[in-house]
């Protein structure tokens, strides 16, 4: 068992597999779980991290994770939520509970007419506090995967008529799902009243959080780092605009 301290990451793989190297950064020793949804993963080379594959039996599973004192359970991709729900209620870690795991876990909503383009707000929150970390713009109709537009998208700038109405509307949809800590991909249909919400999905948001880290140094990754292992950092910096990091 590692000397430094732990945190477990539920569902460690796409973009979620770079939380391992920021959480390694900070000192913390990484431990995967996987989920029934999950792919077969693998640790980084020379990576001392344990990978614990979900049980049918959730308690054997909390067994296992609780042996290795986590001081905080991540989810890293969307399928991990649930899981990661189940176990930082168990561990009485920070986390979302698994009041409203089943309605967060629903999908997009339905709507009406054809989708022309979808925005995509990047959020990560701590005890309900929210910060946005990018609002995106892609143009082309969304393919098979929603949550990660393929083609060409644009980064918007944080502050803007538009910008902030997508902002009110992932803050408050966050807010009736109970999603008070953690990461959150927002998409949103264009219509001409305005962008209307189709879904939001707990987790680390496809392509864009590197995206955005190549844009402005920093995106979800980074922020989903923060608030579980540097939440004064986050409270000092939450609700700043994109681009002035």
């Amino acid at each position: 068992m590692s000397r430094n301290p732990v945190v477990a990451v539920v569902d460690a793989y796409g973009t979620a597999r770079h939380l391992g190297p920021l959480l390694r950064e900070r000192g913390y020793a990484l431990l995967l779980v996987r989920g029934p949804e999950a792919p077969p993963h693998e640790p980084d080379d020379g990576d001392p991290a344990a990978e614990l594959v979900c049980s049918e039996r959730p308690e054997e599973l909390l067994g296992a994770v609780a042996a290795h004192r986590p001081v905080a359970v991540l989810t890293g991709a969307p399928s991990g939520a649930g899981l990661a729900d189940l176990l930082s209620e168990g561990l009485g870690l920070a986390g979302n509970g698994t009041g409203l795991s089943a309605a967060r876990d629903a999908g997009p909503l339905p709507g009406e007419g054809p989708v022309e383009g979808t925005f995509h707000v990047n959020t990560v929150s701590l005890d309900g506090r929210h910060h946005i970390c990018d609002i995106w713009w892609a143009p082309r109709p969304p393919g098979a995967d929603l949550w990660d537009p393929a083609g060409d998208v644009e980064l918007l700038p944080r502050r803007g008529e538009r910008q902030d109405r997508l902002a009110d509307a992932a803050f408050a949809a966050l807010d009736v799902l109970r999603l008070r800590t953690g990461p959150a991909h927002c998409v949103f249909r264009s219509t001409p009243d305005g962008p209307r919400l189709m879904g939001v999905r707990p987790g680390i948001a496809g392509r864009l959080p590197l995206l955005a880290r190549q844009a402005l140094g920093a995106g979800q990754l980074e922020w989903t780092v923060d608030a579980y292992v540097g939440p004064e950092w986050f409270r000092m910096r939450a609700g700043r605009d994109y681009g002035a990091y």
